[in-house]
């Protein structure tokens, strides 16, 4: 198994991305970096082709944008447009070679003045990661290697996939254990010991299968969000803000951007630093000019409660129900302080209990 520089690659729909498909890449990192497994010094996400053909897959250039919404805070992951402009579908096979090639191609003296693609790590571009000291490789792994190696990033439903006899041809799973290897973050409930242990060709590159147990549950998925989505309720803390703001805007998976609720309290055009706040004095003042020009307004209604019964002689005597009465404003003094209460005059009438018997209402 490589100990030298890794790169992490990530294949799939991403439609919607989720906290969950970006935690992969944290995690992974910090469990090589613990166990000395290599040096990450990068991470592509490489979004799948429209031709993919799965359901609720939507137009690449909105899942792309959303990746690069959800990754603006990341140092270190990038999104990759290559699968997305070839000509159709492209094999995770195929995606992986181009990127280990590309990377490459970009280390060697003759291609340095070319244009970079803009997913190529810093690393590769000679550009210090703010989180990576210089000589970390070497603190890791105990010598300086400058062999770059791609790695497919993965959750271990992909993993039971490679376990599924047909569903992969024997090439691509040559190719990308042999060649590449596999880093999978699995998930509860999971059994990647048990997927290798059953396969062949698992079990013949099980050195090149790094297995890390992810503690941190969670059942976050796209699947999900859509669905949030498509019913009108919210996604919120299950993808960053940014991404379901641009759902709504472009009323992806059903969401209907013009009602739905979401763009009450979602709008990144306007920064918190600029809405204008409104003076609570202000607010109590214009109460109290409605109040004081219109004093003969009804403010509120109250319901004057009675008791349930009256005890007259050792008898329960039922008492009717009676109607809310009504309290009315008479005057508000021109010193009123909001909070305080204010003078109120009512119709209700008090009831008399005789020595004998009981009179009520009628």
């Amino acid at each position: 198994m490589s100990q030298g520089k890794v790169v992490l690659v990530a294949c799939g729909s991403f439609s919607p991305p989720t906290y969950m498909h970006l935690r992969l890449f944290e995690i992974a990192k910090d469990y090589m970096h613990s166990f000395g497994l290599g040096t990450i010094v990068g991470g592509i996400v490489s979004p799948v082709h429209d031709a993919y053909g799965k359901k609720d897959l939507v137009p690449a250039p909105h899942r792309i944008e959303m990746l690069k919404l959800s990754l603006k805070s990341s140092s270190w992951v990038k999104v990759s447009e290559w699968e997305t402009q070839q000509a159709g579908w492209s094999r995770t096979r195929v995606s992986l070679q181009y990127h280990q090639d590309t990377i490459n191609k970009h280390k060697s003296s003759h291609n340095l003045n070319e244009d970079p693609p803009s997913w190529l790590p810093d690393d590769i571009l000679n550009v210090n990661n703010i989180d990576e000291p210089d000589n970390l490789n070497q603190m890791l792994n105990g010598n300086v290697s400058d062999d770059v190696t791609v790695k497919l990033l993965c959750g271990a439903d992909l993993l039971e996939s490679f376990a599924t006899p047909g569903l992969w041809s024997d090439e691509d799973l040559e190719t990308i254990l042999g060649r590449y290897g596999i880093v999978v973050v699995s998930r509860v409930g999971s059994d990647p010991g048990r997927m290798i242990n059953e396969s062949d060709i698992l079990y013949k590159y099980r050195r090149n299968v790094i297995v890390i147990s992810n503690y941190i549950t969670s059942d976050v998925s796209s699947t999900v969000i859509r669905r949030l989505v498509r019913r009108g309720e919210s996604p919120k803390y299950l993808t960053d803000d940014a991404v379901i703001s641009y759902i709504i805007q472009h009323g992806l998976y059903g969401a209907r951007s013009q009602i739905n609720k979401y763009t009450n309290y979602i709008n990144y055009d306007v920064s918190p630093n600029d809405v204008i706040m409104t003076s609570p004095q202000d607010t109590y003042k214009s109460i109290l000019i409605s109040i004081r020009d219109k004093p003969s307004i009804v403010d509120e209604t109250v319901t004057v409660k009675k008791p349930k019964s009256i005890l007259s002689h050792g008898t329960v005597m039922p008492i009717e129900k009676m109607k809310p009465k009504m309290a009315y404003i008479d005057k508000v003094a021109p010193h009123y302080v909001p909070g305080k209460a204010v003078k109120i005059v009512s119709d209700v009438k008090k009831y008399e209990v005789k020595e004998k018997g009981c009179s009520c209402p009628p």
